[in-house]
């Protein structure tokens, strides 16, 4: 008689995908205020590279929302 161990476990959703929005927020703002730093307006480049940062995680959040649906 062997044992098989029983069904392998579900992978859950990439973690990469849970962190891909506030990483980009935090990231965007960063380089945000680096850039405002450079072209004279920290609050303009805040706001800009927080967008930017937004839209970025959103499309990795996509990514990742494709790639645990495809594992189902």
């Amino acid at each position: 008689m062997t044992d098989d161990g029983g069904p392998t476990p579900r992978r859950g959703f990439p973690i990469w995908g849970s962190l891909a929005i506030p990483a980009g927020i935090l990231w965007g703002v960063a380089l945000g205020i680096l850039v405002g730093l450079a072209l004279g307006n920290v609050l303009i480049g805040a706001a800009i590279g927080a967008g930017l940062g937004v839209g970025i995680g959103l499309a990795l959040f996509a990514a990742a929302v494709v790639i645990a649906s495809a594992e189902l």
